[in-house]
């Protein structure tokens, strides 16, 4: 086993190296807020421009993509250099966390956090195992929100609260192996790892319930396949499978709207900052 997993990290560092090669200026790193001279950027709200169009959303769930810089982590720094050389989204990142309001309070699975599925602070990372290996100064997140039924967004929380409570939720370092597999397969062939059939709710519903081992992104992904449904329909028609579903996968579903980039340390300014050019959002943060 110890000699499977030093080929399998050797095999990430070497595409750790050969990322040096790519070019793209994505969003989320510090490239992009250099390009535009600002250490928080706002997005305009709807990104879309369909704004007459859309009907006002009863409630949104909140996602947080973190682009992170540790400072004494070597597998999440691989593990970032190999997300990056396989991400196909214009968008960078390597750990996600799903909330239900603004505030500096959002929930991840990680390695290193106890219990794994715990609650993240950008703004205080003593708080959490994973977020204290990580620079708050140096890392950046993206928040990005999701329109949704109040009936959606209650049975997305009622599914945090549930794993929360059963205190068997664990982050499985093997399945990040398998994504690393999935997401160099993907570079040639975009349909390796397609689902083998659409599922219905109740059918998400069980293999949830029944599942405990995931990596931060198939975690998310899980919440809104059994939660929200026009996700689940896309996920549907794309055979998308859940369990394979990178960061970067999931905030580039339909309705995945935006916000607002800027490093940990600034994330409640930035929160504020948004908050006051759409108040409708300001509820967020009472």
């Amino acid at each position: 086993m110890k000699k499977i997993r030093l080929f399998i990290i050797a095999s990430l560092a070497a595409v750790s190296f050969s990322c040096a090669s790519v070019q793209i200026v994505r969003e989320n790193t510090w490239e992009f807020l250099e390009e535009n001279q600002e250490t928080i950027h706002l997005y305009p709200y709807p990104n879309d421009g369909c704004e007459a169009d859309r009907p006002k959303p009863e409630k949104f769930l909140f996602l947080r993509l973190y682009n992170t810089h540790v400072k004494h982590n070597i597998g999440t720094a691989i593990l970032k250099k190999g997300l990056a050389y396989t991400n196909r989204h214009e968008v960078n990142g390597n750990h996600i966390a799903i909330g239900f309001d603004l505030t500096d309070s959002f929930y991840g699975l990680t390695l290193y956090a106890k219990p794994n599925l715990k609650k993240e602070q950008c703004t205080d990372v003593s708080t959490n195992e994973f977020m204290k290996t990580c620079d708050p100064d140096k890392s950046l997140q993206t928040t990005f929100a999701i329109p949704v039924s109040q009936k959606e967004y209650d049975l997305a929380a009622e599914w945090l609260r549930y794993k929360c409570e059963v205190q068997n939720t664990e982050y499985s370092v093997s399945d990040n192996f398998v994504l690393a597999g999935v997401a160099l397969r993907r570079k040639t062939n975009p349909n390796a790892k397609k689902a083998k059939r659409p599922q219905t709710q109740e059918e998400e519903f069980k293999e949830f319930a029944e599942l405990n081992k995931f990596v931060c992104s198939t975690f998310v992904c899980h919440i809104l396949y059994s939660s929200v449904d026009y996700i689940r329909d896309y996920m549907n028609e794309n055979l998308i499978d859940p369990d394979y579903a990178m960061p970067t996968d999931i905030i580039v579903m339909p309705g995945v709207q935006r916000l607002f980039t800027s490093t940990w340390n600034d994330y409640s300014i930035a929160a504020e900052q948004f908050v006051a050019l759409y108040p409708e959002f300001a509820v967020y943060l009472q």
